[in-house]
C-alpha cells in the first residue's frame, strides 16, 4: 500500500470514528460541543488545507468563517460540517484565497516527530493530558494517548497543526466525548496552578456569548464567536462601528482572552426590519419557546417591560441558564435579557 493510500485510509477511518461518537448525554446536545466536533472533523480532513477555519454554533446552526485555497475546499469543509452530530444547517461564510506561492516546510518524518512532541509538551493546559506523536508519515501525523477532557483532544490537535511541516493531523486520542460544566458552564474562572492556564476555548466562547447576550446594545445574534488558544475572532454583523468596538472591548473583558480578532461588518440598523410587540405578546412567545425545548426540572419565570425581558427562577444545569437566555434573545421582540437565572440541581458546581 502506497503513503497516499495510507493516508487517505487513515483519515477515513478516524473522520468515522468522530462523526459516530456518541451524543453528550444530559440536557441534549450542546452548541459547544457541536462546534468542538465540526473542528475536529475539518482538521482531520486531508481534503481541506485552509487552517484556521472559525466554527461557531447557534441552536445547532453552524457558521464557518475563514480562508481556503479553492472553491473545492470550500464546498467540502460545508459538506464536512454538516455530516456533523447534532448540526441542524451550516452556514459557509469561508472566502477562497488562492495560494499562489504555498511554502512547505520538507522536514524529515523523524524531525517533525520530535517537534510536535516538543509541542505538546510545551503547552500548560495539555499538563493533565498523556498525549504524544505516534506516527509520522510524509507530513501526516497521527496523535495517540489520552485526554482529560474533550476540549485538550481539540487542543492537542490545534498545537500540532500548527508545528512547520506539519501537512495533516490524525487523531488516535482517547478523551471523554461530552463537555462537563467546569469546560464551558463554570460562572466563575477556572483554576487550576498544576494546569498553567486552564480556561479553555469553550469556556471563553460561551461567557462571551452570555455577555453579548445581556447587553442591551449589543445585538448577539447577528455576532458569531470562535475562541482558538485564547484568541477570541468575532465575525458577523453590527448596526455601527460603536458597537463593533463596544463588542471588541466586552469580549476582551472575559478572563482568559489573550486577544480580539475584528471580522465584524458594519450593517445600518436603517437596512433591517424591526418587529414591535406587546409586552404580554413577547412574554407569552418566551415562555412557549422555554417549554418547547424541554429544559429538564427547570422552573423559569418570564417578565417584559418596554422590549426587556427578564428571567428569574431555577434550572438544573448551566447550559440550561445559557440555552434560556439565547431562547429569549432569540424571540422577536425582545432587545436584551436580564438574566436572574439560579443554577440549583444535581450537576450544580460550587465555587
Amino acid at each position: 500500500m502506497n503513503s497516499k493510500s495510507y493516508q487517505w485510509i487513515l483519515m477515513a477511518c478516524v473522520a468515522v470514528m468522530l462523526v459516530a461518537g456518541v451524543a453528550p448525554a444530559g440536557a441534549g446536545i450542546s452548541d459547544a460541543w457541536v462546534s468542538t466536533k465540526v473542528k475536529m472533523l475539518l482538521l482531520n480532513s486531508p481534503a481541506v488545507s485552509g487552517y484556521p477555519i472559525d466554527v461557531d454554533t447557534d441552536e445547532g446552526r453552524v457558521t464557518l468563517h475563514g480562508k481556503v485555497p479553492s472553491r473545492a475546499e470550500k464546498t467540502e469543509a460545508g459538506r464536512i460540517a454538516r455530516a456533523g452530530t447534532g448540526v441542524m444547517s451550516v452556514r459557509n461564510l469561508l472566502q477562497v484565497v488562492p495560494e499562489s506561492r504555498r511554502k512547505s516546510a520538507d522536514l524529515a518524518d523523524d524531525r517533525l516527530k520530535e517537534d510536535v512532541d516538543a509541542a505538546l509538551k510545551a503547552e500548560p493546559a495539555l499538563a493533565n493530558s498523556s498525549i504524544q506523536v505516534k506516527s509520522v508519515n510524509k507530513g501526516v501525523v497521527l496523535l495517540e494517548g489520552k485526554a482529560a477532557r474533550l476540549s485538550d483532544h481539540l487542543l492537542a490537535l490545534e498545537v500540532a497543526r500548527v508545528v512547520p511541516g506539519v501537512r495533516q493531523v490524525a487523531s488516535g486520542i482517547q478523551s471523554p466525548d461530552e463537555f462537563g460544566d467546569r469546560e464551558v458552564w463554570f460562572d466563575d474562572t477556572p483554576a487550576d496552578a498544576a494546569r498553567g492556564n486552564a480556561v479553555t476555548d469553550g469556556w471563553i466562547t460561551a461567557q462571551t456569548k452570555m455577555r453579548f447576550m445581556t447587553d442591551a446594545d449589543i445585538p448577539a445574534r447577528d455576532i458569531n464567536v470562535d475562541t482558538r488558544r485564547g484568541v477570541v475572532t468575532l465575525f458577523g454583523t453590527v448596526p455601527t462601528t460603536a458597537i463593533s468596538d463596544k463588542a471588541v472591548r466586552v469580549a476582551n473583558e472575559v478572563a482568559g482572552v489573550k486577544s480580539v480578532k475584528r471580522e465584524l461588518r458594519v450593517v445600518a440598523a436603517s437596512q433591517k426590519k424591526h418587529e414591535t410587540a406587546k409586552d404580554d405578546q413577547v412574554a407569552w412567545a418566551v415562555r412557549k419557546r422555554i417549554t418547547n425545548a424541554k429544559l429538564s426540572g427547570a422552573d423559569v419565570h418570564v417578565d417584559v417591560k418596554a422590549a426587556t425581558a427578564r428571567l428569574t427562577g431555577t434550572v438544573q444545569y448551566a447550559s440550561d441558564r445559557y440555552a434560556a437566555v439565547a431562547i429569549t434573545r432569540a424571540t422577536p421582540g425582545v432587545a436584551w435579557v436580564q438574566n436572574d437565572l439560579r443554577v440549583e440541581g444535581p450537576t450544580a458546581i460550587k465555587p
